[in-house]
């Protein structure tokens, strides 16, 4: 199949590596820099649809707030053009039609909160960073919501009125342990995706996400000084909550190998072009 046209059937994708997961603490601790980078290059999610770590209830209800929190009239932010160079790119969910892959609205900012609970010295500022990094390649905007004491748990409701108002909760980054989110047991460093919401028409739109990264893994890349590693990780899952998902271009980000590090590659960068190009959705 062509790079940049792929898509991977849901529930289908699985991991090879050791423990069945391409996150290996095998490369820990980390001893050269070329062992950080060996970690690094194998960082992956495992799929939403797969493990289910998210709500994936479509629909509205009772459990949704009320229609356009948050909506503008136009899109918030400009995706950049599509750049040139080498690499594709593939996504997590397309819509019924087959052609357009499933987004955020880009009418809207895409708020974030970074849990306080095993959170590293600087690691909210990381994720800023990484952020920042994905929204720039993507033209979607994010606010910084801060730090919340919500504490990890595998099934995160995407409605929280008692703790985040009448609005779909915001994206939410972890670092956290195997006793708090099994599915980082073993050899799994990080976990991303988004939950999906499905409008009056039945088109899906993204609102809102995870991020849980191994504490251990991240604290140990931090203490050797690796930063630009570690910030490579959270940017990866970050690519993950925006719909993009592995190819089998080992210099991309979104490689299952992790990339090389320096953060979004040109096939990386023309997938988040097409997810910032998203329909806007005031009806959600």
């Amino acid at each position: 199949m062509r790079q940049g046209f792929l898509v991977r059937v849901p529930g289908r994708h699985r991991a090879v590596g050791p423990a069945g997961s391409f996150w290996s603490r095998a490369g820990l601790p980390l001893r050269q820099g070329a062992a950080v980078l060996a970690l690094v290059a194998v960082a992956v999610s495992v799929w939403l649809w797969e493990v289910r770590p998210f709500d994936s209830r479509h629909g509205l209800g009772v459990d949704a707030p009320s229609a356009g929190i948050g909506a503008a009239h136009a899109p918030l932010g400009a995706p950049p053009s599509m750049p040139g160079g080498h690499g594709g790119y593939t996504f997590m969910r397309m819509q019924g039609n087959g052609a357009d892959p499933v987004a955020y609205d880009p009418c809207r900012p895409i708020h974030f909160t970074t849990s306080t609970v095993g959170l590293p010295p600087g690691g909210d500022a990381l994720v800023r960073e990484a952020v920042a990094t994905m929204s720039q390649a993507s033209g979607l905007q994010f606010v910084d919501d801060g730090l919340t004491d919500e504490p990890p748990v595998p099934e995160r409701d995407p409605y929280q009125p008692d703790r985040y108002g009448d609005r779909w909760a915001p994206v939410y980054i972890a670092f956290a342990t195997p006793g708090q989110i099994p599915r980082l047991a073993g050899s799994t460093v990080g976990l991303g995706g988004s939950t999906p919401r499905a409008a009056d028409d039945g088109v899906l739109v993204y609102v809102t996400g995870s991020v849980w990264l191994d504490a251990a893994a991240m604290d140990d890349l931090l203490a050797a000084g690796r930063r630009d590693s570690a910030r490579a990780v959270v940017e990866h899952e970050i690519g993950h909550v925006l719909g993009l998902d592995h190819v089998s271009d080992a210099t991309q980000l979104m490689s299952e190998t992790g990339g090389t590090g320096a953060g979004p590659s040109d096939g990386d960068r023309r997938g988040l072009a097409v997810l910032g190009r998203g329909v806007c959705r005031p009806d959600l």
